[in-house]
């Protein structure tokens, strides 16, 4: 079993620095893959609404907590706020939403996953107009969701809040206004993306 070692987030939860992504898996290819990742000791998943694979995850973890071969407090899972729902109404519908597809009472992270939000349209996470465009919602107010996002923590269905794929003045923006703190931001970064930016400002 692989030994993993944690960062400490400011809420006080351990995060384990390796986890298990779930983009692109989908079937019986990710029921496989997550029950290895289980069993060798992966604690950390990490999924999105976008990625159209929650309740496979959900039934995955629902086998091994049944089985009491885990413990919901063993695991650390995030998921993320579709672009569909980057609005201030629209946060808790989708963490509900998630929840119930995760089987899950509470979150241990939850972020805003783009900075910006797609129209509006029941049933479609990636809506287009006539045209074949994606259709977006220039009204994004970042302070505003991220309060709503605040609201979840102290509601208990996440226990803690953060970002993915936000710029240097996005964050600073956010930080400067939010009561409860930026726990993570989830960002690419590789040998050809080094983001040293973004970097420098979480150290």
């Amino acid at each position: 079993m692989i030994q993993v070692s944690s960062v400490i987030l400011p809420t006080g939860q351990a995060m384990p620095m390796l986890g298990f992504g779930t983009w692109n898996a989908a079937g019986e290819e990710l029921e496989a893959a997550l029950d290895t990742a289980l069993e060798i000791g992966y604690r950390l998943i990490d999924t999105a609404t976008v990625y159209g694979n929650e309740r496979i995850i959900g039934n995955v973890l629902k086998k091994w907590f049944d089985s009491g071969r885990i413990e919901r407090s063993d695991l650390f899972i995030v998921t993320k706020v579709p672009p569909s729902g980057n609005r201030p109404g629209d946060i808790e519908k989708w963490l509900e939403r998630s929840l119930s597809n995760l089987q899950l009472s509470y979150l241990d992270l939850y972020l805003i996953h783009t900075p910006f939000a797609y129209g509006d349209v029941e049933g479609e996470l990636h809506p287009f107009n006539e045209k074949g465009e994606i259709i977006i919602d220039p009204d994004t107010d970042h302070l505003a969701i991220w309060s709503v996002m605040e609201k979840q923590v102290m509601e208990g269905r996440t226990k803690a809040i953060g970002l993915s794929n936000f710029n240097v003045a996005q964050i600073e923006r956010i930080l400067n206004h939010a009561t409860l703190p930026v726990s993570n931001l989830q960002v690419e970064m590789h040998v050809y993306l080094q983001q040293s930016e973004l970097v420098y400002l979480t150290l």
